[in-house]
């Protein structure tokens, strides 16, 4: 599983970076929009937690994103705390929607490989996701 998941993030990252740098956006903070989206209710904290990076490196990530206007950040109250969470901006949608489209578009082609078998790989790595975030408690839903 581990090499299988270090090629094909090696494969995103380089068809990331020729399909999608006239967005001026990092593989890495499309991956914060996506888990945004996949959790709206995410809280820095968590981000950090779920991407495996710092506090601090997320918060310069959400930084860069909000200064492109891809981002905003909101406050909100959660166990009697305040804590800030953050959503897409209009733009940031349509960008996040696009190269969305643009990535299950290359899926299609890849999947030619899978003779039919999507839905069943797509049940097993949902199958490990809910194992591994189920203790940090961690939904995307």
């Amino acid at each position: 599983i581990e090499c299988t998941a270090r090629i094909c993030k090696r494969y995103f990252s380089l068809f990331f970076k020729e399909k999608f740098s006239e967005f001026d956006l990092t593989e890495g903070e499309f991956c914060i929009m996506d888990t945004i989206v996949r959790s709206p209710e995410i809280t820095q904290i968590e981000l950090a937690r779920l991407l495996c990076k710092g506090r601090a490196h997320i918060t310069q990530m959400l930084s860069s994103l909000e200064s492109k206007g891809f981002v905003e950040r909101t406050q909100s109250i959660k166990n009697s705390r305040h804590v800030r969470y953050t959503v897409l901006t209009p733009s940031g949608t349509k960008i996040y929607n696009f190269i969305c489209d643009k990535i299950e578009e290359n899926f299609e082609q890849m999947s030619v490989y899978l003779e039919g078998k999507e839905a069943l790989l797509m049940e097993i790595l949902d199958g490990i996701k809910n194992i591994i975030t189920k203790g940090e408690n961690i939904s995307f839903e």
